[in-house]
């Protein structure tokens, strides 16, 4: 067997098997490695001997169900680790927000009553916690879902397209097109090492906006300039919690488009056109929004160094110095420069791997994210 044979066969295996179960890959391809190399003593020739067993993605078929699935096996490994890291990240800063709320609007404490009022704070905090987890958990579950089983169905939709029903027809057709029968010269190469994309960068990416988004959401008071005389605790926001409302959308839409990429990342597993096109969109569209938000919007609190004056009152140290040199429209351009600098430097890292070591991804994902 030639090195060129031996590539033919690994890429037809690797197409085969990237398609099933991971607790099926292993022993499939030790099948397939045995079944292809029997063949091919026989025969004396791979292209003949993979023409034989035909399509991988119609040969795959072989160790599935024909059953449907809402989300299949192609994608269920990647679907259900996602589940479970994007309802940790929703559900445990919400418990951790409503415990530290609630423990801040406990009442004055005397030692007879200092037990009973904590505990009842705690409870409360729990309460109000565990009902906000379970919902922001349902939607999140709800979004993941439809997301994974829109990519399974319109995965089964193009297959079907590509697929049409067999008739004597046909025959003509295909001895006019020949290149519409299947051959292993269309097998895509296995990926290279370096195209794979890193399933932790792409989990701290993820990780990351889903826990930043639930405390904009939840508690963006808790972004503040903190002050503590004696037993008090003074409180200074940095956002504009008054214009909240305005601000909030767009900063969440940004994040949600990062997300997006993030996500398209991790179930393709590995530097293409489609995650250059995603990476390029989705940073753009990022810049621009992040412009509006920090250019535009009224973000920063406008009282911010008044009230941090107020707050030390004649305490006022070194600590007041520093808040003094607090410049928004600085902060703004600061925070721009930042954001512009590294989105395009990871927009230009993905556009470099895509064309040195890039594949061309069609009909399903990578066995490797």
């Amino acid at each position: 067997m030639t090195p060129n044979e031996k590539d033919y066969m690994d890429r037809y295996i690797y197409q085969v098997i990237r398609r099933l179960p991971k607790a099926q890959r292993e022993e499939v391809r030790m099948e397939l490695e045995e079944l292809i190399s029997d063949m091919y003593a026989d025969r004396g020739s791979m292209e003949e001997v993979l023409t034989e067993l035909g399509d991988p993605a119609e040969f795959a078929k072989q160790y599935q169900n024909e059953q449907k699935y809402l989300i299949g096996p192609e994608y269920f490994d990647t679907y259900l680790w996602f589940v479970k890291v994007v309802l940790i990240c929703a559900a445990v800063p919400i418990l951790i927000i409503s415990l530290i709320n609630a423990i801040g609007e406990i009442p004055a404490i005397t030692s007879q009553n200092a037990a009973s009022v904590i505990i009842r704070a705690i409870v409360d905090g729990l309460i109000v916690g565990i009902t906000d987890a379970m919902l922001s958990c349902i939607s999140a579950f709800g979004a993941v879902t439809l997301t994974f089983a829109i990519m399974e169905r319109k995965k089964i939709q193009i297959e079907m397209k590509k697929a049409e029903k067999w008739s004597v027809e046909s025959l003509s057709e295909e001895r006019k097109i020949p290149s519409a029968r299947w051959t292993p010269k269309i097998l895509e190469p296995v990926p290279d090492k370096k195209a794979i994309i890193s399933r932790g960068d792409s989990i701290v990416g993820i990780v990351f906006i889903v826990i930043f988004s639930v405390l904009l959401i939840f508690a963006p008071h808790f972004f503040a300039a903190i002050f503590t005389e004696g037993e008090a605790i003074t409180t200074v926001p940095v956002f504009n919690l008054e214009q909240w409302g305005i601000v909030l959308p767009v900063f969440v839409i940004s994040l949600l488009i990062g997300l997006i990429d993030e996500i398209l990342r991790l179930i393709i597993g590995v530097y293409c056109k489609l995650v250059m096109i995603s990476n390029i969109l989705c940073g753009v569209i990022q810049i621009v929004l992040s412009a509006i938000v920090l250019k535009v919007l009224p973000i920063w609190n406008p009282n911010f160094v008044l009230e941090i004056e107020q707050a030390l009152g004649a305490n006022a140290d070194s600590s007041a110095n520093f808040f003094t040199y607090w410049n928004a429209d600085m902060v703004s351009n600061g925070l721009l420069a930042f954001i512009v600098v590294i989105t395009l430097f990871e927009i230009g890292v993905t556009i470099y791997k895509t064309l040195r070591y890039g594949v061309s991804v069609k009909n399903g994902i990578n066995s490797n994210t």
